[in-house]
């Protein structure tokens, strides 16, 4: 009889738990990703939306070995949450480092900082970043550009590879 009790008391408790709505925690439903491309849907629905003050950062010009850290600033623009679900890069040479795991309520700022490490990279680079989020599409492609020198640029090369800041 009172393994009964027990097992009744438990069964109460894992069905209480399964409530848990604590502020700050992602949840399935701030995730929205709509299966097709209806724009009827996502206007339907309130849904969040990046937008980055620059979508590509130019490094200038870099000594070969030398790091340097580049920050993409954000927004979120939407009327929902706005949940970074990951960030990743094309290269090992740019690691993205630091970004908000926490859902960025409509109207809030965040940033995600890359790190790029110029090590065997001498020449033109160019990288790629991938941010992907709740938001509408899914997937945003920054960029990373930079120019590394070492002992083996000559000046012809040094002049004809400019990088340009471009903000698009």
């Amino acid at each position: 009889m009172m393994q009964w009790y027990i097992l009744l008391t438990l069964g109460c408790l894992t069905i209480a738990s399964c409530g848990d709505t604590s502020s700050g925690r992602i949840s399935t439903d701030m995730i929205h990703m709509p299966a097709t491309a209806s724009a009827s849907e996502t206007t339907a629905r309130s849904v969040p939306q990046i937008l980055f003050t620059a979508l590509s950062i130019d490094l200038g010009t870099l000594v070969e070995g030398q790091s340097a850290k580049a920050i993409y600033e954000f927004s979120n623009s939407g009327k929902a949450p706005l949940v970074i679900a990951d960030v990743s890069t094309s290269c090992g040479c740019t690691v993205a480092r630091d970004w908000p795991r926490n859902p960025i309520q409509s109207g809030k700022k965040g940033r995600i900082e890359v790190t790029f490490d110029s090590r065997l990279r001498p020449g033109l680079n160019e990288k790629s970043i991938f941010v992907v989020s709740n938001a509408t599409p899914s997937t945003t492609e920054l960029t990373l550009k930079s120019l590394v020198v070492g002992p083996q640029s000559s000046p012809i090369e040094l002049d004809s590879n400019e990088i340009t800041d471009s903000n698009s």
